[in-house]
């Protein structure tokens, strides 16, 4: 049996895994939309924890951190600052998210912004920015798998074939049980992910003369070291704004917020961010593998495939099918949510708000079903592509979500909040999003602060010198001096 033979069987056995888990989810799920989409709002904390990891550990968190290790040295670092940026989120932002999703029924972002605000061209600005920006995320998740497929199946199978039968076992479990299928699969992928990322960064320092030989190699041979070695101060800057635009786009990104609403009970919040920030661990191996590939690898042009290429040249067919399946969990994972997801708001805030307010449950889940493989069609389309730089749109998309925590920290905290300045703040900061980055050509990340900038101005301004909104204010206040009865 030839070493890719041996490939194919263990990468595709890992990929009908999230089936069986598929039919225990199936099991346990109700026919509600509440069910499909939010898991009855009954979500235990290990599964909130795993699939919140899995969702988050993407990509775009294993090839463009270890990427970026291998160009830029230690900036991505700041993904240990970033993590914990990301969990203190989900204890100030997310805990408040869960409960008046609780409280008020909320299925998806719109529905927050749609009650407290009640503004239909606000509520369709943010459906509009969900959609425009979480399908470059969910690309990027199976670009990411096209480059480990195409290195690991060196040619024995189109990648194209392959690609779309991954999307068929995404589209399948889905169908099934929801995000219930979602959340199981993810306590597989999160714990596959844990695994080998680590292992991945030791397994190379070690074929590269271990770890205190590459650092030392890096430092007498190439100063990789330090944030600033060739960038300057453009290194730092990108260290800065990474660290701000990241936890903040993801925190804001339609699968979270789905997240926030499924969790069982508000005690999970006290739990879940230390859970978050401990596995920033996982990027200690991302490091390794970086550092490790200039010494294996120094003049790699094609950076995005540099981890797949080192797995294959390094590990014997056994272990390098292990290893780039839990590069596939990193994606698979992401992907997943992403899909899952933007099923909901085709279902919820388009289908049920504008053509069939009406609709029965059964009707929904129908929808929803349907929009899970349109979506995937979709996204397989625009992969086969593959024009993406992963790190790049990633920053994109995280900064495009990211707008949505301007009118989000407003409705939960300011009482002078106002539809006006939320839609006003959206429009102008995605229009300097999309401007700067377009025709400036800056780093996304940068564009991102600099939009944000102007989104927070623009909302802050109208909030204290534009037309009042009594219903708004009435809704910001009464909404908040509930939250704030429940935990005294």
């Amino acid at each position: 049996m030839s070493p890719i033979t041996i490939d194919i069987i263990i990468i595709f056995s890992f990929a009908f895994i999230p089936l069986v888990l598929a039919e225990f989810a199936r099991k346990d799920s109700m026919s509600t939309l509440e069910d499909f989409i939010v898991y009855s709002r009954d979500m235990p904390l290990l599964f909130a924890f795993c699939t919140i990891f899995a969702t988050w550990y993407s990509a775009f968190a294993v090839l463009g951190s270890v990427n970026s290790f291998y160009v830029n040295g230690p900036v991505y670092m700041t993904a240990f600052a970033w993590n914990t940026l990301f969990a203190v989120g989900v204890f100030f932002v997310g805990r408040r998210i869960w409960y008046y999703g609780r409280k008020h029924g909320y299925l998806t972002p719109s529905d927050f912004f749609d009650d407290i605000y009640g503004s239909k061209p606000l509520t369709l600005v943010i459906t509009m920015i969900c959609i425009v920006f979480t399908l470059p995320y969910l690309q990027i998740q199976m670009l990411g798998g096209t480059y480990l497929l195409e290195v690991a199946l060196n040619g024995e199978l189109p990648w194209r074939i392959t690609v779309l039968i991954f999307y068929v076992i995404m589209v399948v479990y889905m169908w099934a049980g929801g995000i219930r299928s979602v959340a199981l699969a993810d306590v597989f992928y999160g714990a596959m992910i844990m695994f080998v990322v680590l292992l991945t960064g030791f397994f190379l320092s070690q074929k590269a003369g271990g770890i205190r030989f590459v650092f030392d190699y890096l430092m007498e041979h190439e100063g990789n070291v330090t944030v600033s070695r060739d960038g300057g101060n453009a290194n730092v800057l990108l260290w800065l704004t990474m660290f701000v635009i990241t936890p903040i786009g993801a925190l804001m990104s339609p699968p979270m917020w789905i997240r926030h609403y499924s969790i069982r009970e508000r005690a999970s919040f006290y739990k879940l961010p230390l859970f978050i920030a401990l596995a920033t661990i996982c990027y200690f191996g991302s490091i390794l593998s970086g550092n490790a590939a200039r010494v294996l690898k120094p003049l790699q042009e094609q950076t995005d495939i540099i981890l797949p290429n080192l797995i294959m040249t390094y590990g014997g067919p056994i272990m390098a099918a292990i290893l780039l399946c839990g590069f596939f969990a990193a994606a698979l994972s992401t992907a997943n949510s992403q899909i899952h997801a933007m099923s909901a708001i085709v279902t919820v805030d388009v289908h049920k708000r504008y053509i069939n307010p009406n609709a029965s449950d059964v009707k929904l889940i129908h929808t929803n079903k349907w929009s899970l493989l349109v979506i995937s069609l979709f996204t397989f389309i625009i992969i086969t592509q593959r024009s993406t730089v992963i790190l790049d749109a990633g920053l994109v998309a995280m900064s495009g979500t990211a707008q949505l925590i301007i009118p989000a920290i407003g409705a939960l905290f300011w009482k002078r909040a106002k539809a006006s300045g939320a839609l006003a703040g959206l429009l102008a900061g995605v229009a300097v999003l999309m401007g700067l980055k377009m025709i400036g050509g800056l780093e996304a990340s940068l564009c991102g602060c600099i939009s944000l900038a102007v989104n927070a101005i623009l909302y802050i301004v109208i909030g204290l010198y534009g037309k009042p909104e009594p219903d708004v204010r009435e809704r910001i206040v009464n909404y908040k001096a509930e939250f704030d009865g429940t935990i005294k």
